[in-house]
């Protein structure tokens, strides 16, 4: 998958960043709750893979 890092994400009603890669997760950035979010890398890509998360811009 193309290079997500830095990327804005709505998925699952939240809008998210994507800060970086850790091993096979993504560390993103919930901006509603300002949470740090850890997300499987294949949940996050299979979601984008199936329109169920779209890039924010």
């Amino acid at each position: 998958m193309k290079d997500i890092v830095g990327k804005r994400f709505i998925i699952a009603g939240m809008t998210i960043d994507v800060i970086s890669e850790d091993g096979e997760r993504y560390v993103t950035r919930n901006i509603t709750t300002s949470e740090t979010v850890y997300m499987e890398k294949r949940v996050l890509e299979n979601a984008i893979k199936l329109g169920e998360a779209d890039e924010f811009k």
